[in-house]
């Protein structure tokens, strides 16, 4: 007889492992996703109302919409363009593409046609920024928004190459002595 229950293992997925990527719908074509600095929070919403009625046969109740939102809160750094493209669309009444992005070893599909490239989960969506909120207290001047999806979020894959990871996960990479100048926000590699 078969089993009547499912059971699932494996490792659960730290938030540091889901990443959000921010574009304006302005950007031309080809124009590469804005991964917001030092994000400390983020989350999705799958929200949505209900038709709820109760008849003489009893109750129904039927899906009325969808009303799906994004919240990041990260930390604000003047040269981050991400920051940019929220405030903007907010004074400017447009939306912004969104993706979160599962960067899990274990969902990772690999595309055969580019080496070292691979395929993880994502959704998308073009979110209308509700609230930007910067918070300039005793500490690090934080940056906190919702964006409103329009529709509904859209499933996918987003592509990261083995590079663009480590680049992301690491604020520099191994240097040898003489190699490079400036400090970790501002290297400079040296003429050669």
């Amino acid at each position: 007889m078969a089993s009547k229950i499912k059971k699932f293992t494996g490792k659960a997925v730290t938030a540091k492992k889901i990443w959000y990527f921010i574009q304006s719908v302005t950007a031309p074509l080809g124009s590469p996703a804005l991964l917001p600095a030092f994000q400390t929070e983020g989350g999705v919403t799958y929200g949505g109302d209900n038709i709820d009625e109760q008849t003489k046969m009893g109750r129904i109740i039927i899906k009325s919409t969808d009303e799906h939102s994004i919240d990041l809160t990260q930390y604000f750094i003047t040269k981050d363009e991400a920051i940019k493209v929220v405030k903007d669309a907010k004074k400017n009444g447009t939306s912004v593409k969104v993706w979160r992005v599962v960067v899990d070893p274990d969902a990772a599909e690999p595309i055969v046609e580019q080496s070292g490239t691979k395929n993880y989960p994502a959704e998308f969506g073009y979110g209308m920024p509700d609230d930007v909120e910067i918070k300039d207290g005793d500490d690090l001047v934080e940056v906190s928004y919702t964006l409103n999806i329009i529709g509904k979020l859209q499933e996918g894959k987003f592509p990261l190459t083995d590079e663009d990871i480590s680049a992301i996960e690491a604020l520099y990479e191994y240097q040898n002595p003489g190699e490079t100048t400036g400090d970790y926000d501002n290297i400079k590699k040296t003429e050669g």
